[in-house]
């Protein structure tokens, strides 16, 4: 039986433990949990239910037909960049990554070779338009960032012409 999950405001939520359970262990699906526990609300180191979905999660899970929404409609992808997010998540989660939010280390998307609960992220990704020039800078910049937290680098880009992700590692590597 597929699980029903809610969405309010564009937002897709799991509020039920199994649900959370089998979406992380049967789709590889992480999401980010928001809300506080009962028996200790004022921390803010360990959040609890509700599970808040990316949209890139629950739009896989939708294509796949493996959930079901209900309350408001859930309408993502809606612009040209959201179409190229989602086809690389579904890139790099069909290749067996772990695939969430990126953006506290400056990327799209952060990957794990392994659950994020018992991995550190590997990657650190980034979407860029197939064809944009990056800046050396740019480059110099991304690849500090990486060294500084031990991660790798992805430069990844959608090409119109093939219907294809390419992926570039960056390593940043003192001589």
């Amino acid at each position: 039986m597929k699980p029903t999950l809610r969405c309010a405001s564009g937002q897709v939520m799991v509020t039920n433990a199994d649900d959370v359970l089998w979406l992380r262990t049967k789709h590889r699906v992480v999401g980010s949990l928001e809300g506080s526990h009962p028996a200790n609300p004022l921390q803010n180191n360990y959040f609890g239910l509700p599970l808040f979905l990316l949209p890139e999660e629950t739009a896989l899970l939708v294509e796949r037909d493996v959930i079901c929404i209900e309350g408001d409609k859930f309408a993502w992808p809606q612009s040209e960049r959201d179409h190229l997010r989602f086809k690389l998540f579904k890139d790099l989660h069909g290749r067996g990554f772990f695939v969430t939010q990126g953006i506290k280390f400056g990327g799209d998307y952060l990957l794990y070779p392994g659950d994020p609960l018992r991995y550190h992220s590997s990657h650190i990704v980034s979407l860029v338009d197939h064809g944009q020039t990056v800046a050396a800078r740019e480059l110099i910049t991304l690849g500090r960032v990486c060294t500084a937290v031990n991660k790798i680098r992805l430069l990844s880009s959608w090409n119109p012409h093939t219907d294809h992700i390419t992926h570039i590692t960056l390593n940043w590597s003192g001589f």
